[in-house]
């Protein structure tokens, strides 16, 4: 009949894609049988059999098809189920369609962008448990953290097993995100993975059309947690890979035309990359670094004579630069320093003129990795920024605000560190064999026992709120405090 009348096109291939949502399911809390999921897999085998021969019949047919998977894709609210069953077969699709499978992974990257979005990182710890377990497990202390870092040093994968489970999520958007993930990481899987061995032919196209969909959509959107795991997963695949990623986002950053934002946005992705990324390498470490440092020396040559205070409006690039700069550095610093030339190589990034600057970027990056990489190049005598530090901490600067005066207020730049630990269940077992958690030495410990405690709550709860460490879904992870996709701000307590 298609074939025949293309006037009837659209309305039967509306009618086909409905199909890939099941109205047996009313809500979440309804079971699904395995009765009920075989009776459905032989409709959707069946619909997918006259949606090929369509397509291969009615060459105009996929281009009427897109639009109908938008306008037909369950609603946020529909139960988990008709979700799941919606993706899984939006990814079937590509098996017969491979011209479409860009704008397919563009749609199902759409939709888990918006669902992330409504499952901020707190509401997800709060749903979990895992604020119940941070008071009654761990309050921050030196002794635990020594103990749990040398359990880290020595772990045999166990801590992985047991994050990793088939448990459903307590919050309902973080479940159906959990979901999609676990669908389409086991879908970039099957692409690029043949018999154990990674098809590099695939694994390449699968990279190009994924780095349109993160330029479109991920990389603007704000406040994501889990979907940019994608692409942490697909690094993973190949090193080239992963060096082709750091490289795209690297030209971003360094192209003046580029917005402030996405410039400081690609900057956090290196950055979390570069720190939390188990399958980076240190040679691909020290050289991003050598980059960004001597960016940032360029940048001081030709802006520095001219700069009165710190300003983050206007050299916002320059700061998280400077940020990422030293979360990295406190991420890797010990297998840096375990080569041969670590030390030496260190010493050539020459720090001491970054953080004094008048620029000052301690004043304005993160008090919690500041006060990290101080303890650390301190330590082995790379930079000394404690009396910088202390300056700091008794200056307010005073900011200009549209032209009409100035008031004094405090300027902490708005951190972009998109990989913070990851809290799915069910999807995060493609991602947690991958991930480093903040491994801390012992030297450095004691180094940070030996001043004021940022990671300690002050005792007077009017200012600040304790501060401690959950050992729910990333045991020991120090430098996690954030609310996606980057860190919470911390009130510097003096």
């Amino acid at each position: 009949m298609v074939c025949a009348h293309t006037y009837y096109l659209r309305a039967s291939l509306r009618m086909l894609v409905k199909y890939f949502s099941p109205p047996i399911v009313k809500s979440d809390t309804e079971e699904v049988s395995d009765e009920i999921r075989q009776r459905q897999e032989a409709v959707f085998l069946n619909v997918h059999m006259v949606l090929k021969a369509i397509l291969d019949s009615v060459p105009m047919s996929s281009t009427i098809l897109m639009p109908l998977l938008h306008d037909l894709f369950p609603y946020i609210g529909k139960p988990v189920f008709v979700q799941e069953c919606f993706v899984r077969n939006l990814l079937q699709i590509t098996t017969y369609l491979p011209n479409g499978r860009q704008k397919i992974l563009e749609l199902i990257t759409d939709r888990m962008l918006k669902l992330d979005v409504r499952a901020p990182r707190q509401n997800i710890q709060e749903s979990e448990g895992d604020e119940e377990d941070m008071e009654e497990d761990i309050v921050f202390d030196i002794d635990i953290e020594q103990d749990l870092t040398r359990d880290l040093d020595n772990r045999d994968g166990s801590i992985y097993d047991k994050k990793c489970s088939d448990k459903p999520m307590t919050h309902r958007e973080a479940n159906i995100l959990d979901v999609c993930m676990q669908l389409t990481l086991t879908y970039i899987s099957n692409v690029c993975y043949s018999k154990g061995e990674c098809d590099w032919e695939a694994t390449k196209k699968l990279y190009r059309e994924m780095l349109l969909v993160f330029d479109r959509l991920i990389l603007p959107t704000h406040a994501s947690c889990h979907v940019q795991f994608i692409l942490f997963y697909l690094c993973s695949t190949k090193t080239p890979i992963c060096e082709g990623f750091i490289d795209y986002l690297w030209k971003k950053v360094q192209n003046p035309n580029t917005e402030s934002v996405f410039r400081q946005a690609a900057v956090g992705y290196i950055g979390s990359l570069l720190a939390r990324a188990m399958f980076v390498p240190v040679s691909t470490v020290t050289a991003c670094l050598d980059l960004m440092c001597q960016w940032v020396h360029l940048y001081l040559d030709s802006t520095s004579e001219d700069v009165v205070n710190a300003d983050v409006n206007h050299h916002g690039p320059f700061y998280c630069v400077c940020q990422a700069i030293f979360y990295v550095f406190v991420f890797r610093s010990k297998e840096i320093f375990e080569t041969k030339k670590g030390h030496k190589w260190a010493e050539s990034l020459n720090f001491q003129r970054i953080v004094t600057s008048r620029l000052n970027p301690l004043r304005i990056c993160l008090p919690v990795i500041v006060k990290t990489f101080s303890s650390i190049t301190r330590m082995h005598q790379l930079a000394f920024c404690d009396t910088i530090i202390e300056r700091n901490k008794r200056c307010i600067l005073p900011v200009t605000s549209n032209g009409l005066g100035s008031s004094s207020v405090v300027t902490t730049l708005d951190s972009y560190f998109p990989f913070d630990p990851y809290l799915l269940n069910r999807s995060g077992r493609f991602i947690i064999p991958l991930y480093r958690e903040y491994q801390g030495c012992i030297e450095e410990d004691q180094e940070l026992s030996n001043d004021e405690d940022d990671f300690l709550p002050d005792e007077s709860p009017s200012t600040v709120e304790p501060q401690s460490v959950s050992l729910g879904k990333t045991p020991t992870d120090f430098l996690h405090y954030g609310i996606s996709p980057g860190f919470k701000h911390v009130q510097d307590i003096t």
